[in-house]
């Protein structure tokens, strides 16, 4: 009897697709309704190196058509500009790892990176199904490089999400 019904669990689990892990890793975040300028704050950016966060000249991040990203900046006084932009996609995950040429995860969400050169890169991180981030960095400063703060940035910003 025992047998059976582990067998008929087992069975209603697959069915409903309870217990199944996505490519998000443990859990898809609050990404949508989470703002750009909210994922860092600002000890966390200046333990980053980055100062001053803004948004456009109303104070709030730029909001545009149903595709269009939703975009916080930050920058230092050495050069060094970050942009951490959301853009919603039903298909997060692929557009993620198609765009960076070097996959990988970050807290087991998937992230690329495509390094334009040592001081340009944009770093692609997939915290749910439907949305992703883009961090696009100009670090004229950073003698690690700009891919090397978007993933430290990437790890940050995870933290700062909700779960969702």
């Amino acid at each position: 009897m025992r047998g059976r019904l582990w067998v008929s669990l087992a069975a209603l689990t697959l069915l409903t697709g309870c217990g199944a892990r996505s490519e998000l890793g443990e859990r898809p975040l609050a990404v949508a309704t989470t703002k750009p300028c909210s994922m860092l704050t600002a000890q966390q950016a200046g333990e980053l190196g980055l100062v001053s966060a803004r948004s456009d000249a109303s104070g709030f991040p730029r909001e545009g058509r149903a595709q269009s990203p939703t975009t916080c900046y930050w920058a230092d006084s050495e050069g060094t500009t970050f942009d951490l932009q959301l853009h919603k996609d039903d298909e997060a995950v692929k557009t993620v790892l198609r765009e960076g040429d070097k996959d990988g995860r970050v807290r087991g969400y998937p992230a690329g990176e495509l390094e334009i050169n040592t001081k340009s890169c944009r770093y692609y991180l997939a915290p749910a199904d439907d949305h992703y981030l883009v961090f696009q960095i100009v670090a004229n400063n950073k003698p690690e490089g700009a891919c090397a703060l978007g993933r430290k940035a990437a790890e940050v910003v995870l933290g700062n999400i909700p779960a969702g």
